[in-house]
């Protein structure tokens, strides 16, 4: 853990933002740091820079031998994968006034399954659908 907290405090010294806030050194052994970035214009955006990020990290002395850079993808690193599956999945309502023009356009079909599903999208109950008291 001290060797993982030594590397992140010497790459935040080293790195400057909006960088520092969009990768995350991994691990440094036999002169090969990997990094992980939030996205992948981000990895890619490491890759295309790596010769002068070496050369801006070779400046502090931890980082005297590094030799390469290795960087992967790690999307959504502070939220947890049932979380992201959890938000993808939860249903939009659609705006009150996309709603109403959707019921009014429901109300002038003929077709009942077409009106039954328009009026469904709308949020609301077909008339002839509900129970009677």
């Amino acid at each position: 853990m001290d060797r993982l907290s030594g590397l992140l405090t010497h790459w935040k010294a080293c790195m400057a933002e909006p960088l520092v806030s969009h990768s995350f050194p991994v691990s440094y052994d036999n002169g090969r740091l990997s990094l992980r970035a939030d996205t992948s214009a981000w990895a890619c955006r490491l890759r295309h820079s790596q010769m002068e990020i070496m050369k801006q990290l070779r400046s502090d002395p931890y980082f005297d031998g590094l030799s390469e850079i290795y960087v992967r993808v790690l999307p959504d690193r502070d939220r947890s994968t049932s979380e992201k599956k959890r938000k993808a999945s939860l249903p939009t309502r659609i705006p009150d006034t996309a709603a109403h023009l959707i019921k009014s356009v429901a109300d002038d079909i003929v077709d009942p399954a077409l009106r039954r599903s328009l009026i469904r999208l709308a949020g609301t109950r077909d008339k002839a659908s509900q129970p009677k008291r």
